[in-house]
């Protein structure tokens, strides 16, 4: 029954949202690290929220689930279960005991110096390589050369130090937060001592690790801070609760590093369209980035040909990249546009850049550029590579 006062035609409809109001996700329902980092970037992708929700939501969660580490059972045991742990487990038995067999003084000298808390970080820094001989050959050389740093008291005071926990890099300095202006050396960020020594060490004898995508360099900063462990979800490493992406600089001399390559092959199709209609001429059928900073050829399809490419390489037209093509700011702008969407699809802070004796932190393109450690700016177009990578901007320190 309706009260008297009121009339049928006075009942109005409540009114419909226009559309469909979006939750954040609680990153405390998330089971594990990898489920939360899958489902925040589908959202992302998804425009279930913007890119700074997305930021803090992923540092929220690496925040929850950064555990301190254990002596029985770190974290790549931890976080793993069934066979995939007995695998990685064995990964790293195998790894050690086959220098102990092959190298007795290996054997020796690591019952010797390695305590609880600095064999974890080894165990750790093996296991995040799949090719059990990255790492072991890195941590091998670092143990046996330990003890020819200095004298056998000074040694002693430093791996008693390393085993209690003691921090030997400034993380500060190797991870800033509005990055760097120009490359500084390595050694500069480590404690003076046998740490600094180590370093030398290990910058000299470079061209003995040939696998390793940074060097030993980065096993050495993974293993002389506690603040500094290797992400989950990949060969990244965690500085202080951030992820960071580490990048080769090349082994001296004109050598290039490692790419800024989000691992998708460029689509090449309506760039190719584009060319042929007016059939220009390639030579090598290629068209490098470096082109891209020059004035654009008569009768070249500027315009249309970098809008496909820019769609090709990050899925939309992206007007600075557009707009500077044909002009020196082009690089820059191409630099800051490659480097976001691998920040975007890698979930990543900033890229680490680690030479042979000298490092390099960015948190966008155009630093990388100005630092002067771009050795290869890259390809716009090249449907021939024999590898798909072959098209990104290459890192030389």
């Amino acid at each position: 029954m309706k009260p008297w006062f009121i009339k049928e035609g006075d009942i109005l409809k409540f009114p419909e949202p226009e559309k469909k109001v979006l939750s954040l996700p609680n990153v405390g329902s998330y089971p594990d690290f990898i489920t939360g980092v899958t489902d925040l970037q589908a959202r992302l992708k998804a425009g279930d929220f913007s890119k700074e929700s997305y930021d803090k939501l992923y540092q929220d969660l690496i925040h929850r689930f950064m555990k301190k580490e254990s002596f029985e059972k770190p974290w790549f045991l931890r976080e793993l279960r069934g066979e995939d742990a007995d695998i990685i487990k064995g990964r790293v038995l195998r790894s050690l005991n086959k220098k102990k067999a092959d190298d007795p003084i290996f054997d020796k000298v690591y019952k010797t110096i390695i305590g609880k808390q600095l064999d974890t970080r080894i165990q750790s820094y093996i296991a995040a390589h799949k090719d059990e001989d990255i790492g072991t050959s890195e941590i091998s050389f670092m143990v046996k050369e330990i003890p020819q740093l200095g004298p056998t008291a000074e040694v002693k005071n430093f791996v008693t130090k390393w085993n209690q926990g003691e921090d030997f890099i400034d993380i500060g300095a190797l991870i800033p937060t509005s990055g760097m202006e120009a490359p500084a050396e390595i050694q500069s960020i480590v404690a003076d001592g046998i740490p600094r020594a180590l370093f030398q060490s290990l910058s000299k004898n470079q061209s003995q690790f040939t696998k390793s995508d940074a060097g030993p360099a980065e096993g050495a900063l993974a293993i002389m801070s506690k603040e500094i462990t290797y992400a989950k979800d990949g060969g990244d490493l965690l500085i202080g609760g951030n992820k960071i992406e580490v990048k080769s600089g090349g082994r001296g001399g004109r050598s290039g590093g490692g790419r800024l390559w989000g691992g998708e092959p460029i689509d090449h199709t309506a760039m190719t369209s584009i060319l042929k209609k007016v059939r220009f001429q390639m030579k090598g059928k290629s068209i490098s980035v470096l082109s891209g900073t020059r004035p654009v050829p008569d009768k070249f399809p500027g315009k249309q040909f970098i809008t496909a490419c820019s769609k090709a390489w990050f899925g939309n037209a992206i007007p600075s990249v557009i707009n500077s093509f044909g002009t020196p700011n082009f690089s820059a702008n191409w630099l800051n546009a490659v480097f976001d969407f691998y920040k975007a699809n890698a979930g990543h802070t900033g890229v680490l850049c680690v030479g042979v004796n000298k490092y390099f932190y960015a948190i966008n393109g155009a630093q990388l550029l100005n630092g002067k450690v771009i050795g290869n700016l890259g390809s716009l177009y090249y449907p021939t590579s024999r590898q798909p990578r072959e098209l990104a901007p290459q890192i030389r320190l």
